[in-house]
Parts: C-alpha cells; structure tokens; sequence
C-alpha cells in the first residue's frame, strides 16, 4: 500500500510537470528540443545522472536502416497495432517479449527483417517521444521547486521582519499565518524531492527497456530467440 502511494506521487510530478510543459506548446508540430549542450540546459538540470537529450539508433540497434524503407512503420497496420501493445511501460517486459515472438513467428526470412526492422522503428519513435518528455517534466519539476524554495525564502525575510516580541494582535495573527504556509511549503517541497532519485531514473529505465526490446527483435530476425 505504501509502494502504491509512492508509485502515484512519482506519476503525479511527472505528470504535472508535462502537462505544463504541454501547455506551454512544447512537442507541437514543427517546435524541437534544444539540442545537447544547449545553453541553460545544465540549470535546469536537478539529476545526478548526467543529461543526455537524445538516444542515438547506433546505441540500440545493430540491424537494417530504420530509415531505409519506403513506408513508414505508421502506415502499416499490424506493425502500428504490436507497437501500441508492447510499448507502454505499465505492460510487463516479459509479456512484452512474448509479443514480440508471437509477432515475428508470422513471418519469414526477407519480409520478417524487413517488419521486425520496422516494428524497432515504431518502439524507437515512440519510445524515444515518451523518454523526452519525462525529460522535459523533469526540468519543469526542477524550475517548480525553485521557485517554491524562493516563496519558502521569501516567507522567512518576511516572518523576520514581523518583530516575535510585539504584543500586537495583528503582528501576532500574521506571524502565525506565515508560520503556518511556510510549514506547509516546507512539508511540499520535502516530499517532493524525495521523489526526485526515482524520478531521475525514469530515462534511463525507459533506455534499458528499449534495449531489451530491441535486442529481442534483433533475436527473432537472427532466427536466436532463446525460446524452447
């Protein structure tokens, strides 16, 4: 229950933080990431792993080109449909593995090359899309704490300035105000960042279940699936 409750505060920031990025019309048609290096991006960085942008093809797959096909693995049906089924993360790796198999045994040498190559064109697309914007949550999580550490900052400055010793009612009723918010920031922001280890992990749990992935589909081209 208490995994559970983790489980759905992680989702919660991640989801807050991409809708924000949504909303200020990022990944829309014709927008693009910043590219590596870009300025300002280690500022907005709170991970200890190091931020990379992007996942190259070359990292994940040593098979055909990708790129090398006429049609778009969009514009066939079957590839379209097993991507949408094995893609999502909330579908367990293992049955996502059997979905692989069970796909690949409909084809044979030249055309299940040329279908399994698109069906890592579909999950690398998809994939990478889902793994940029838990990237760009991320930063948006990050610039929502700073500026939650600076109204907690702020509130402090202000508390300070309200004389503790002062037998006004009024300063008193303010003191215990402030008091009050800067407690409940205070208590926000911490559960906050102890989420922010698991939450930094999610690219690279995303990069790893791409890999297998892809490493099965490579198996099944290779006739090698490791199945009895």
């Amino acid at each position: 229950m208490q995994r559970h409750g983790y489980l759905l505060g992680l989702a919660a920031i991640l989801a807050i933080g991409i809708a924000a990025d949504k909303s200020m019309g990022a990944g829309l048609p014709g927008q693009s990431d910043p590219p590596p290096g870009a300025a300002g991006q280690a500022g907005d960085w709170p991970c200890e792993q190091p931020l990379r942008a992007e996942i190259s093809v070359g990292s994940m797959w040593a098979g055909p080109d990708p790129n090398a096909f006429e049609n778009s693995w969009h514009e066939i049906p079957a590839v379209a449909k097993v991507v949408e089924q094995v893609a999502p993360r909330r579908v367990p790796q293992d049955q996502a593995l059997d979905e692989i198999h069970r796909f690949a045994i409909g084809y044979r040498d030249d055309e299940r090359s040329k279908i399994m190559t698109q069906v890592f064109s579909g999950l690398f697309d998809t994939m990478s899309a889902e793994r940029r914007s838990i990237i760009r949550g991320i930063k948006n999580f990050n610039h929502r704490q700073e500026a939650l550490a600076k109204r907690i900052q702020d509130g402090w400055d202000r508390l300070g300035d309200l004389d503790a010793n002062s037998t006004d009612p009024a300063v008193a009723a303010q003191r215990a105000d402030l008091q009050q918010q800067l407690d409940w920031d205070a208590r926000i922001f911490d559960d906050r960042q102890r989420l922010l280890p698991a939450i930094c992990e999610q690219p690279r749990l995303i990069e790893q279940r791409l890999f297998a992935l892809s490493r099965a589909i490579q198996q099944e081209m290779a006739g090698d699936n490791g199945r009895k």
